[in-house]
């Protein structure tokens, strides 16, 4: 009775087994099929301002250290401290007395000097007639012409002492040579002072228009010369903006002056000038400011997240790009020019609408052996607007 029990039990047991072993091997063969999921970054055309942050200090334009050309004592202070001036503006009055003085002895001397050659030249006129009668000698005409030409040369030379006094008393009056702002006077009424002294009486800068001069590595400033016109399209006209260390902009933008070619030994860096117009006087000699550069533009740029860019091991950049019948194309020998933001700007090996796979890498790795493979798409794909690049940049500067 039991032996029959356990025959009737056998097939149903058969029966089961059967069917799990088919459902094993469906949910195996199911797995197999199933395509590795993917997110994809589709590329857009974008304009893309390079720009760079320097760090900057500010120069007057024009800066004239005001110091005397003749000594004496100061009788008086002809500007207000702290203020503009103009140029040929009154600053110090120097004690003119010695050299007017020396001035008047010099006019007189002049007054000597051209009555003596007077003489002279009377003289001669003289000795002419009498030496045609020969009542005197050829030796006496010819002292007489000697002495008519000493006496024209002695005028000059009291001409040029009179001269040389009128410019030392005009000396006395301390002039501005360009317009500015003058600052403190270092000496006060009654103080004696030298010609050419080494310490200035006043400091005298032109604020408007003002300097910006900024450093750059002379290896990356290089760089930015070789790209131009290459990668980027340089930018023209006001391309500087200007902000403070309280993280305030300036209203008005500079542009570069120029830039120098000579290369700092111990810092190795560049100088670049720029200019700004400062008619409130808002930038102030001395400020560290940090100025912005816009170097160019590139036009239809491509950015790929960096999260899609990845290397190989030859050190080249590689992406994986999802094509439009889902099969996955591994891309090689991709150039990428610099990154911001979370993005590489890429110059090569990434085209327009192409969607580049930045999530379920680690599933793709066969495609580097040469495997065909597909993948299936999650979700929409990401796109980067304008607006949000502007935005990246903008804050990258800060």
């Amino acid at each position: 009775m039991r032996f029959n029990k356990l025959l009737l039990a056998l097939p149903v047991a058969c029966v089961g087994l059967l069917l799990l072993t088919s459902c094993d091997n469906g949910k195996s063969q199911n797995g197999n099929d199933q395509l590795p999921k993917v997110t994809v970054f589709k590329v857009e055309p974008l304009n893309y301002t390079l720009k760079i942050s320097l760090p900057g200090r500010v120069v007057a334009s024009q800066i004239a250290e005001i110091r005397p050309q003749v000594g004496g004592i100061v009788l008086k202070r002809e500007f207000d401290e702290s203020s503009n001036v103009k140029t040929g503006q009154s600053l110090y009055q120097i004690d003119p007395a010695i050299y007017q003085a020396n001035y008047d002895s010099a006019v007189a001397s002049v007054a000597s000097a051209k009555a003596n050659a007077n003489i002279a030249q009377l003289t001669l006129k003289r000795y002419a007639g009498l030496l045609n009668t020969k009542s005197i000698s050829q030796q006496d005409y010819d002292k007489a012409a000697a002495d008519a030409k000493q006496a024209e040369a002695a005028v000059l030379v009291a001409q040029a002492a009179e001269h040389t006094a009128k410019v030392n008393l005009e000396y006395t009056k301390v002039y501005s040579p360009i317009d500015g702002y003058i600052g403190k006077s270092s000496v006060t009424e009654g103080a004696l002072v030298a010609a050419g002294q080494s310490t200035p009486l006043a400091l005298v800068q032109q604020l408007d228009p003002i300097y910006v001069d900024m450093t750059e590595a002379a290896t990356r400033y290089n760089k930015y010369l070789q790209d131009e016109n290459v990668i980027y399209e340089p930018a023209k006209g006001n391309n500087v903006e200007l902000f403070f260390n309280d993280g305030s902009k300036y209203a008005l933008s500079g542009n570069i002056k120029f830039s120098d070619m000579t290369v700092n030994e111990t810092t190795g860096t560049v100088t670049l000038r720029s200019q700004f117009a400062n008619n409130e006087n808002k930038i102030l000699p001395g400020m560290f400011v940090k100025p912005q550069v816009t170097l160019g533009y590139i036009k239809n740029a491509i950015l790929v997240p960096q999260q899609g860019i990845t290397s190989n091991k030859q050190g080249q950049y590689t992406a994986k790009i999802l094509k439009s019948d889902n099969t996955i194309e591994y891309r090689q020998d991709i150039q990428v020019y610099t990154g911001i933001g979370g993005y590489w700007v890429v110059t090569k090996g990434i085209d327009v609408g192409e969607q580049v796979i930045v999530t379920g890498l680690l599933n793709l790795t066969g495609v580097e052996m040469g495997k065909t493979m597909k993948g299936e798409m999650v979700g929409d794909p990401t796109t980067l607007t304008q607006g949000q690049l502007d935005s990246i940049i903008q804050k990258s500067m800060k």
